[in-house]
């Protein structure tokens, strides 16, 4: 299990205390008041600085709290305060004792997880008056705190562990045992703690029995009897990001000893007797968002698309937030995130819900965006680069023959265009017709979504785009916009009297979750940018936006290896890359959904090898606009022998084996070696197809005629049978859940990309590298720009990339 080696440490220190010897020892009891009582198995929040530090780690919000008691006729002269920040606590309390001493206590104390179920913790308390044997005593204590299969939650607590000296006797190590249940969720939790010390038999421990009920949102009742049968009752209110309270102990008699009143509040929300206000979101994006960015440890982080996607969903389910504020700004996303993004807004609508969206240097897809809003503002001086979708194709035959070279490869399937960048100067009349036939069928997307999103005819729209671009006036004028103002002045002249979150704050304005039980948890493996084998050591500097064998295979194995992971979908946004390394990549997956369930959602694209990774799906997910298909390979290499000629480069080449210098970059392939290359190319090709038809259905000459490096929309996947279901991430979310009978669910992201920094500059830190390193050579580099190895690696890549400006 994951927190086994913990817990078996756990069990091997409380032999090791219940072993020690107390001859000579002495127990130093703790003064009662102002700090209440909390099990420890239970205890969540600022409370579990005095009760257990191992609840720190189970708490990420901030918070304080201030207490005072009602005590012997004295009201509020005993009193203290806590204060937490990121698991780490700090508090302070003040006894007031009338006929002895007064107490003046300092505690300090942390948490963090040892893992997903495991916690542990740690505190410091110091007595700097106290009467007697307390007087400037300090104490080291340690906590952990476990989950238990299903609804228990355990934890152990030690207590004095420096056993200080009082004369010539030393003290003992106080323990607590605890074990918390509940048995229909966090409504009722049933709670007991053991007490004893040092060499205590059990049979004389202390125990105390807690009972905490929720009978409404934001209402807590709890109350304990322990083995004396004295007895404490509690109340806790919450109201949003506030809480009141108090905790009253009773003798056994009925006396009162003491009532505790606190109240304080947190930085994160809480379920509150109240509801939330209503607000308003604001949401601001720009430029190109990335499905999984680093997260780096140090430095500011990337926004990621799946937490942009999440949080809008969970904001349009969110009765507190009523509108939204959208501002994009040279907005650069792929076409099928543009579609999710534009399916999370029209879902936030359908919840009576307004959007209003403005728009700063507004081009194609950010006006493709903004269409599903109520309303679409621009600056008053701007312009609306309206004005259709375009593809260009560059081809370097031409230029690679003027320096010498000639890029000398080899492809299976006609409309596998890949390689015709680099060994033509003009498109082939197949990759004109194929390019010509996805731009139709995106540009009718397109145009049908705006008709929509603005109530206007498809063929409005066309005759819109057939005339830009336009003025804010223009734009203003013909009704595709309907409003002119600087953002800055929003507030003032379109949106309402409303209080507003930011994005980012709302991220983590979530609701306070003690994360007992456990939910379940989907996770999503992200596989974006070009497949490629690794580059050898991982930097802590990295910021790679290749898809690796390495890091795949690390994030199914844990998820896998998860207990609490139900369910995977593999999130794809790759145009292929290596045949061989989406082999790798297939190879992990696979193993991983004969272990759990594995969806797979295209995003932008998956394409060619991007295609070939999903095949170990159980249902294969994608937007009308995703780029997917592409089954064929292409690879080869480059011939520098007139590059060596022009330059008067002398080089010779020496081999033993009939094909060992079938690679060399010193001349062109033979009949025989270019046969030779072609029969282990068409070997994969055949085995691809063979895997396609196996995992869809379908038979091999079926998959054969939609092969040839065939490049579909998601929608035209959809009507030949490459995959199942239109939708993106939500959709395969929803029906990951629904399959698992799922209610709620947390998502996890792997791979976890946690570098110490990232620094700007995609190419920064390897062009440093490079430059001292001296490993690189001209034939290398060549090979490489034109995706190509001296190993003769065959790729498995669509023939172009699409943007949408």
């Amino acid at each position: 299990m994951e927190y086994t080696a913990t817990r078996v440490t756990v069990i091997a220190m409380a032999m090791f205390v219940l072993g020690m010897s107390s001859v000579h020892s002495q127990r130093v009891p703790l003064p009662e008041g102002v700090f209440y009582y909390k099990p420890a198995a239970a205890v969540f929040g600022a409370e579990a600085a005095w009760v257990n530090p191992a609840g720190l780690g189970r708490y990420n919000a901030s918070s304080f709290q201030v207490m005072a008691d009602y005590a012997d006729g004295y009201c509020f002269k005993s009193w203290g305060t806590v204060v937490d920040r990121e698991q780490i606590a700090m508090a302070y309390r003040y006894l007031d004792k009338p006929d002895s001493v007064n107490y003046r206590e300092y505690l300090f104390a942390a948490g963090m997880p040892l893992g997903r179920k495991l916690h542990f913790g740690g505190s410091y308390r110091y007595f700097k008056e106290a009467p007697d044997i307390l007087n400037k005593r300090h104490f080291w204590n340690i906590g952990f705190m476990g989950q238990g299969r299903g609804s228990f939650s355990w934890a152990a607590v030690f207590s004095n562990l420096n056993r200080g000296r009082i004369g010539d006797k030393r003290t003992e190590i106080e323990q607590r045992y605890s074990l918390s249940y509940r048995p229909v969720g966090k409504p009722v939790t049933f709670s007991v703690d053991m007490f004893l010390s040092t060499k205590t038999r059990l049979s004389n421990a202390d125990y105390v029995y807690h009972l905490e009920v929720v009978p409404y949102r934001g209402i807590y009742v709890e109350g304990y009897i322990d083995s004396d049968k004295n007895f404490q009752i509690g109340v806790r209110v919450n109201f949003i990001q506030r809480f009141v309270g108090s905790q009253s102990s009773f003798q056994k008699s009925g006396s009162h000893l003491r009532t505790t009143a606190f109240l304080g509040a947190t930085s994160l929300r809480q379920p509150s007797l109240v509801p939330q206000p209503r607000r308003r979101l604001s949401v601001g994006l720009s430029g190109r968002l990335r499905e999984n960015p680093p997260r780096p440890v140090f430095g500011p982080r990337e926004t990621s698309f799946i937490t942009l996607l999440t949080t809008m969903y969970r904001s349009a389910e969110d009765p507190s937030i009523s509108e939204m504020v959208l501002s994009l700004r040279n907005l650069s996303l792929g076409f099928g995130q543009a579609q999710e993004l534009r399916e999370a807004l029209r879902f936030f609508k359908s919840k009576n819900k307004i959007i209003v969206c403005h728009l700063s240097y507004p081009n194609n897809i950010a006006y493709f965006v903004a269409s599903a809003a109520d309303s679409i503002l621009i600056s008053p001086v701007s312009q609306l680069n309206l004005v259709g979708l375009r593809a260009e194709l560059s081809f370097y035959a031409g230029t690679l023959e003027k320096l010498g070279i000639k890029a000398d490869l080899v492809r299976i399937g006609d409309h596998k265009t890949a390689a015709e960048r680099y060994t033509r100067r003009a498109a082939t009349e197949q990759n004109r017709q194929q390019i010509n036939r996805l731009l139709d069928d995106i540009y009718d997307q397109f145009v049908t979504a705006i008709a929509t999103g603005r109530g206007v005819s498809a063929d409005s729209v066309r005759r819109i785009i057939d005339n830009g671009p336009y003025t804010s006036v223009e734009a203003m004028k013909y009704g595709l916009v309907d409003g002119l103002s600087y953002s800055d002045e929003l507030k003032k002249d379109f949106l309402s009297n409303l209080p507003e979150v930011s994005f980012k704050r709302y991220v983590s304005d979530t609701l306070l979750n003690d994360g007992w039980p456990a939910e379940p948890v989907l996770a999503l493996v992200v596989a974006e940018g070009e497949i490629a084998f690794d580059g050898g050591s991982v930097s802590p500097f990295s910021r790679s936006d290749k898809v690796t064998p390495s890091s795949m295979k690390r994030s199914f194995e844990r998820v896998v290896r998860q207990p609490h992971v139900k369910g995977v979908i593999f999130r794809i946004n790759s145009p292929g890359g290596l045949a061989l390394a989406g082999e790798e990549i297939f190879h992990s997956a696979q193993k991983a959904a004969e272990k759990k369930p594995l969806v797979a959602s295209m995003s932008n694209v998956a394409a060619s090898g991007g295609y070939y990774i999903a095949m170990p799906s159980v249902r294969l997910f994608a937007d009308p606009g995703t780029i997917t298909g592409s089954i064929g390979i292409y690879g080869g290499k480059v011939d520098l022998s007139g590059l060596y000629e022009k330059i008067d480069l002398g080089k010779e080449l020496y081999t033993r084996g009939r094909f060992a210098g079938m690679l060399s970059t010193m001349r062109p392939f033979t009949d025989e070696e270019r046969e030779k290359y072609y029969s282990r190319m068409k070997a994969f090709y055949d085995y691809f197809v063979e895997l396609v038809s196996d995992n869809r259905a379908l038979s091999p000459d079926s998959v054969d005629a939609l092969s040839r490096g065939r490049v579909w929309t998601g929608r035209e996947a959809l009507s030949n049978g490459l995959i199942d279901e239109l939708g993106g991430l939500k959709r395969s979310l929803d029906y990951t859940a629904t399959r698992l009978g799922l209610k709620d669910y947390r998502i996890a992201v792997y791979p976890e990309k946690r570098p110490l920094f990232v620094f700007p500059g995609r190419s920064f830190m390897k062009a440093i590298t490079h430059l001292f390193s001296g490993n690189g050579n001209v034939e290398e580099t060549l090979a490489k720009g034109l995706g190509l190895s001296d190993s003769g690696d065959i790729l498995a890549r669509m023939p172009f990339d699409i943007s949408i400006e």
